[in-house]
């Protein structure tokens, strides 16, 4: 996702703006998978947009986890879009893989999408061009810095820039998106080099899915490779005895 450095509206509004280069490959201390994704032909794919749905058979039970790209799901009497995807994490040895499944199976009772305020992580993380965030179990810490210059110009405002003029803030240097495992201090970093640019990467929570029940964090666009979106599955460090639930089941 971009943004601009004005807020996320004007920046809808405000051209043109300066494409935003992308963070590049994860590097650091958390282990990290490629994450490889199917799609069909015609289908949408989770690295652009996807929603996430979540199935527990009780309380007590390690949830199964769904990602769902154009599909409405249970709670909404709503038909899919065209091209509408579905997908199961399942948790491997490694760290996990993505299972097509008919998107009839997000449209069961029990399969319910994860809604904002249910989010291990809130809203805001990784949104703004710097800022830092806590996932809700206090376990993964996510962080965005910048290290560069920064000047302040007018550019032209509203659809193709015809209405007015607004402030706009043009950045060179690098931004780092942290992602931070507090319990064991390890940490993955991702760097986006801007060169006096007034968009930047906005990944989200869409694009970073923590799964504390499967101790599984998936980068699911957050990344690009010569402009092409990448996938990743990062598996946590187990939790110490008697801090929590049992590890997901391995398939």
């Amino acid at each position: 996702m971009r943004a601009t450095a004005t807020t996320l509206l004007a920046g809808l509004l405000a051209a043109p703006a300066a494409h935003a280069a992308g963070f590049g490959p994860p590097e650091g201390t958390l282990p990290l998978q490629p994450l490889a994704v199917s799609v069909p032909a015609g289908a949408l794919s989770p690295l652009l947009s996807s929603a996430l749905f979540r199935e527990a058979s009780d309380a007590q039970a390690v949830p199964t986890y769904y990602l769902g790209a154009g599909v409405a799901g249970a709670r909404l009497q709503i038909p899919d879009a065209p091209g509408a995807t579905a997908w199961k994490v399942v948790p491997t040895a490694d760290c996990a893989r993505l299972e097509p499944m008919p998107t009839a199976v997000l449209h069961r009772a029990p399969v319910q999408a994860v809604q904002v305020q249910q989010n291990p992580l809130p809203l805001e993380c990784a949104a703004a061009f710097e800022g830092q965030c806590t996932s809700r179990d206090g376990a993964l810490r996510i962080t965005t810095a910048f290290d560069g210059r920064r000047r302040t110009a007018r550019v032209g405002g509203g659809f193709f820039g015809t209405e007015g003029t607004i402030n706009s803030t043009f950045y060179t240097g690098v931004r780092t998106l942290s992602i931070e495992h507090l319990p064991s201090g390890r940490v993955l970093r991702m760097h986006e080099r801007l060169d006096d640019a007034n968009g930047y990467s906005a990944p989200q929570t869409t694009a970073i899915r923590y799964l504390p029940e499967l101790q599984r964090v998936l980068l699911l666009g957050a990344t690009e490779a010569r402009g092409v979106p990448q996938a990743h599955c990062v598996a946590l460090p187990p939790a110490a005895a008697g801090a929590g639930a049992g590890a997901a089941p391995v398939n």
